[in-house]
């Protein structure tokens, strides 16, 4: 379990962000934080204190997102399999895999549909479940970053 929105966070007045933050996951095994929100598809890299500290939560970096400056806000997912990777993108032909700590690129979506994406999430730690806004599903294996990701209608 990570930190959750309504009990682990107090906003007093003001906030931590200066842009709206429509994702928040924790990094398992890190005091790390990802954000995402408008106005494009980069990410917010943030460190939580220690729970003895005063100090507020502070910035540390930030993760590009799709050279579009006219993408939507990137959806993201985290996973307690492999520390430090957080699963991210606003479409189906931008979907990656980035080692936070580093910045690292560790997969690449290849796949010619430019799919809204309305949610994704790490099946395993070498898994990622896409879903699409139209209700379409794929799965990304980041083993196999040359694989095409093609978009799969589910039955109604």
């Amino acid at each position: 379990q990570g930190p959750c929105l309504e009990r682990d966070f107090k906003v007093e007045r003001g906030g931590f962000s200066d842009r709206p933050v429509y994702g928040l996951k924790n990094v398992p095994d890190t005091s790390l934080l990802v954000t995402s929100g408008p106005p494009d598809s980069a990410l917010q890299v943030w460190k939580v204190p220690m729970e003895d500290s005063a100090d507020v939560i502070k910035p540390v970096s930030s993760i590009p997102g799709e050279d579009d400056p006219g993408q939507l806000w990137a959806k993201i997912a985290t996973t307690s399999s492999r520390a430090s990777w957080v699963l991210h993108g606003s479409r189906l032909n931008s979907v990656r895999v980035t080692e936070v700590e580093s910045r690292r690129n560790v997969y690449g979506a290849a796949s010619r549909s430019n799919l809204e994406l309305s949610t994704l999430a790490f099946l395993d730690g070498n898994t990622g479940l896409l879903c699409c806004s139209e209700g379409h599903l794929s799965l990304a294996d980041v083993r196999q970053p040359q694989c095409p990701l093609e978009p799969t209608p589910v039955p109604t």
